[in-house]
């Protein structure tokens, strides 16, 4: 396959797999879907030689999330129908989407700098380990424009109060309370981020390969048990009733005018100037604890 919107490479035991959208922030397309897919099952499942994959990006940031750009006239829901296309069509779903990274043979490595959020943040999630520098930032900011968040295992991962407060708020989060919460593994310099992953990824390739693989297959066994598949399942199912309603509210109905009569960007920034006074308040309260 040809790929235009990742970069694939393979150094030895380690398969790297570069989203490669940086004008975008490396927005999660269709096409940069398909590709990532087919990268990962070639690496998991069709080359005995890859012990560990890594999952980075170029450019200034991990990803923004899902590409709501979209290609209609910018109308009150285009962005919606972006989100649900890219989501559910294509012969594609949410869930093979995660099956691929969950399933997959191979430990994956999220490599995380700059933002990473919204879909980026699910999709760094579905990795089995991350390593981020500390100029990176989490989160699910969709959610103050009536975008619902699909990855249902933030309350396994963070626990269920965090999980409340950051799916309730649309609040974004810094590396090293990200390190905290348990969300990622390591947190250091961005200079030292490449070096870090090389060798968390060579550490886990001198080990057997099907030891690594069993370990990887009990650990999701434990929360298979726990039923996140089906939740993740279920939280599928939500996800289509709320974008089933994108103008069910005053907020989302006046995001939407502004978007189609002025652009995402201007739309994006009304949003964010709602917000404005109790993120200050929320990052002052983060810097006194």
């Amino acid at each position: 396959m040809t790929y235009s919107t990742i970069e694939y490479e393979k150094q030895g035991p380690i398969a790297y797999v570069t989203l490669n959208r940086p004008e975008k922030v490396n927005a999660l397309s269709n096409d940069l879907q398909l590709e990532v897919r087919d990268a990962l099952e070639d690496a998991g499942w069709g080359d005995g030689t890859i012990r560990v994959i890594v999952l980075r990006a170029n450019g200034r940031a991990f990803s923004a999330g899902f590409d709501l750009s979209g290609g209609g006239g910018g109308g009150p829901s285009d962005a919606y129908t972006v989100r649900s296309r890219f989501m559910h069509g294509k012969g594609f779903s949410a869930s093979a989407w995660w099956d691929v990274f969950w399933n997959n043979p191979k430990p994956i490595i999220a490599q995380i700098h700059g933002f990473c959020i919204a879909g980026g943040c699910a999709t760094a999630t579905f990795c089995d380990l991350r390593i981020a520098s500390d100029d990176a930032m989490f989160g699910a900011p969709e959610i103050r424009t009536g975008g619902p968040y699909v990855p249902a295992v933030w309350p396994w991962m963070i626990g269920p109060s965090k999980a409340r407060e950051l799916l309730y708020t649309g609040n974004l989060i810094d590396a090293h309370e990200a390190h905290r919460l348990g969300l990622v593994n390591q947190v250091v310099p961005r200079d030292q981020l490449e070096e870090a992953v090389r060798t968390m990824a060579l550490t886990i390739a001198k080990l057997p390969a099907p030891t690594v693989e069993y370990n990887k297959k009990l650990v999701n066994m434990a929360y298979e048990q726990m039923g996140i598949r089906q939740v993740l399942e279920r939280s599928l199912e939500l996800e289509a009733i709320a974008l089933a309603s994108p103008g069910s509210s005053p907020e989302i109905t006046e995001y939407n005018r502004i978007r189609g009569e002025q652009g995402l960007n201007a739309a994006l920034s009304w949003n964010a100037a709602r917000f404005e006074a109790e993120d200050a308040w929320f990052r002052g309260a983060r810097k006194r604890q």
